[in-house]
């Protein structure tokens, strides 16, 4: 499906099959010289054929259009490398860039999970849960690296970057000043929450991803263009109630630590309350194990950087207290 919501700025609505996340919304904006594709979907064939009959309806020559990558998650990132032309331009930040390389190695994987406490039997679970619909892309990018501040220009939009680290260390969103257009990414999605989870690269990525909010809250913005579900809505009354989601969040953690008394991340999210539809945490499926346990990670950091809990790492594992 595609929609004009503004001049010369459209949706292109992918469907991903069998994801709670329903769809992604990939947005074309048509310039003088160049135009730019904002995310791409999977590397699989149903977000391909739907992307590119989108971009052959809207009679874009890849040859003219350049790709930018809200972060490295492999829905945002996948057909990059599928679709770009020789003359194309793949924009992502440095760090996300090096997250998306590092990704390749599955020892990465098994390290995280240990750390967070996944058991002895699913420290391979995200290597696991990867299916056919969770495509990364498949050769090497030569990618442009993009840093706050730097700024796109596409005839009468001049786009500026965005850093709000979060839900990935090193998302974009991108900011038309002009007209007050925000094409938010991951960071602001109206009808779910964005996953938060625990990052090397970022030793606090709640704590971050709260600053972000409160980042974007000040800035004037009269459209906001979300990556999942719904395209657009009120990114102001949306920052308010992530907001309040996580302060949620973070007392039903310091509650569980509390009954508990010394907990990992992997503990913690199997008392944690999830909309998932299973009967109960061993029917989860893998993905929304590795969502929920690294979630809860986030959390858990944050209050130990807040001062709140302690942390202690055995074994390689962290376990945190009061």
């Amino acid at each position: 499906m595609i929609e004009e919501l503004l001049k010369d700025i459209f949706v292109i609505s992918i469907p991903i099959p069998k994801s709670p996340l329903k769809n992604i919304n990939c947005y074309v904006i048509k310039g003088n010289e160049r135009n730019l594709l904002i995310d791409t979907g999977f590397n699989n064939q149903i977000c391909y054929e739907a992307l590119t009959a989108g971009l052959k309806e809207l009679d874009i020559d890849m040859e003219r259009t350049d790709i930018f990558i809200t972060h490295f998650h492999w829905d945002h990132s996948g057909l990059a490398s599928v679709i770009a032309s020789d003359k194309s331009k793949i924009f992502i930040s440095e760090i996300d860039k090096n997250i998306l390389i590092g990704l390749v190695d599955s020892r990465n994987s098994v390290k995280k999970a240990n750390a967070l406490g996944f058991p002895d039997g699913e420290k391979n679970i995200k290597k696991i849960s990867d299916s056919d619909v969770m495509y990364m892309p498949l050769k090497p990018v030569n990618y442009t690296l993009l840093k706050d501040g730097d700024v796109i220009a596409l005839g009468n939009y001049k786009l500026e970057c965005i850093i709000t680290p979060g839900h990935s260390p090193g998302h974009l969103c991108l900011y038309e000043k002009k007209q007050e257009i925000l094409f938010s990414g991951d960071h602001i999605i109206f009808d779910i929450t964005p996953n938060i989870t625990s990052w090397l690269e970022n030793e606090d990525s709640l704590g971050a991803y709260l600053k972000s909010l409160e980042k974007i809250r000040e800035m004037p913005v009269k459209y906001t263009f979300s990556a999942h579900r719904s395209a657009i809505g009120n990114c102001y009354s949306r920052i308010n109630e992530l907001i309040e989601h996580h302060e949620e969040r973070l007392e039903e953690v310091l509650e569980i630590v509390n009954r508990l008394k010394i907990t990992t991340a992997y503990d913690t999210a199997t008392k944690m309350a999830w909309s998932v539809k299973a009967d109960n945490w061993n029917a989860f499926p893998p993905i929304q194990k590795v969502f929920a346990v690294g979630e809860a990670s986030a959390h858990l950091e944050h209050l130990f950087f807040k001062g709140m809990l302690r942390r202690e790492l055995t074994n390689e594992q962290y376990h945190y207290s009061l």
